[in-house]
């Protein structure tokens, strides 16, 4: 067992050297020829992508200025306080039938209470399943809506890099998992932009 775990200490020994042999080839195969201009010439290699075919949004910022999606937003805000609201006058007409019933009770038959009673459960019924059914409604046109928002960027980015400027081009959140990216690779305002010409009308 020993003699294994020294010949895996020198496999990874060596592959460490080797990374650092390679990494100083790179290093010097990078060097401008005039050397004073190293800072420089590295600095427009970041500007223009091609040693960091990477670039990032932020997703927050891009959704806050879009003005298709504040359109839609709005339309949604204001379908669903339609919903809760029809929601709600189902529920007061059931909760005033309930009372109604409730005050004349003493002075019905067996046959009208009973009657009552199936008009009641009749109500309640039909109010589950308008909710339910408002409810899968909203979430269907939410679902797709963010389908024809993903396609939207989508085929921007795709547009926007005919050229094969980018190799990844990710989208970054706050509460999400990367604390640190350079500005320079940012291309939110350059999105918002292009999307709201695209499809702001």
């Amino acid at each position: 067992m020993k003699n294994i775990n020294w010949i895996l200490h020198g496999i990874a020994l060596a592959a460490i050297l080797f990374l650092f042999y390679q990494n100083a080839n790179l290093k010097n195969a990078s060097k401008p020829v005039g050397g004073d201009n190293s800072s420089t010439a590295q600095n427009n290699t970041i500007d223009n992508g091609s040693s960091y075919p990477i670039a990032y949004f932020l997703s927050d910022s891009l959704l806050a200025n879009l003005d298709f999606f504040k359109k839609s937003e709005e339309e949604f805000k204001k379908k669903q306080e339609g919903m809760m609201g029809e929601v709600k006058a189902k529920e007061n007409a059931l909760q005033r039938e309930f009372q109604k019933l409730q005050e004349n009770a003493p002075n019905l038959t067996r046959n009208e209470l009973e009657m009552g009673q199936q008009k009641l459960a009749k109500m309640e019924q039909d109010l589950l399943s308008r909710r339910e059914n408002l409810a899968g409604q909203l979430a269907e046109e939410t679902a797709e809506f963010n389908e024809k928002l993903h396609n939207k960027i989508s085929a921007y980015l795709k547009e926007m890099n005919t050229d094969g400027r980018y190799k990844f081009v990710f989208s970054v959140q706050r509460e999400g998992n990367i604390f640190y990216a350079d500005s320079a690779l940012d291309i939110t305002t350059q999105m918002i932009q292009a999307l709201n010409e695209k499809y702001g009308k």
